[in-house]
């Protein structure tokens, strides 16, 4: 017989999820400025290489430069980013020595040229669609006078 789950866990489930994760503050600026700014960067991060190719750090601060700022890739962020572009072939590397010092240098594939062109699209229809949703929630709303959705 299999008994239905009530919700609670027991002591070893517990001790085996560890501490309980934080709950985002979605009513939190910094929660939607971090999420929209970890998928920016990958889009950037598209962008600036597309342009040329460079190494982890031009790329850091090619997306600093072009977003001004807005989007600003750590070292944290950056070359997991660049090898799981590169493992999923929209990238490839080569070594090549920079300032005496050996470097990977990365460049976009055909299929990461493809995939920048998909992203743009994708993001210009985001985009359209928030401004859209903008104006209409600043339409009068019929539960209330304020505007607001």
């Amino acid at each position: 017989m299999v008994e239905a789950y009530n919700g609670t866990m027991t002591p070893v489930a517990r001790s085996l999820r560890g501490a309980p994760r934080p709950t985002p503050d979605y009513a939190s600026r910094g929660y939607w400025q971090g999420t929209i700014k970890m998928s920016l960067s990958k889009f950037f991060v598209l962008r600036v290489l597309h342009q040329r190719p460079m190494h982890g750090y031009e790329v850091v601060q090619a997306v600093e430069k072009t977003t001004r700022g807005c989007c600003s890739p750590t070292e944290g962020t950056i070359y997991p980013m660049l090898n799981d572009f590169e493992a999923n072939g929209l990238l490839a590397a080569r070594l090549e020595t920079v300032q005496g010092r050996e470097r990977k240098v990365y460049a976009l594939t055909r299929r990461g040229r493809d995939a920048f062109r998909v992203a743009v699209q994708a993001w210009l229809e985001a985009t359209d669609c928030i401004l859209a949703s903008r104006a209409a929630s600043q339409a009068p709303h019929p539960d209330g006078p304020d505007g607001c959705c």
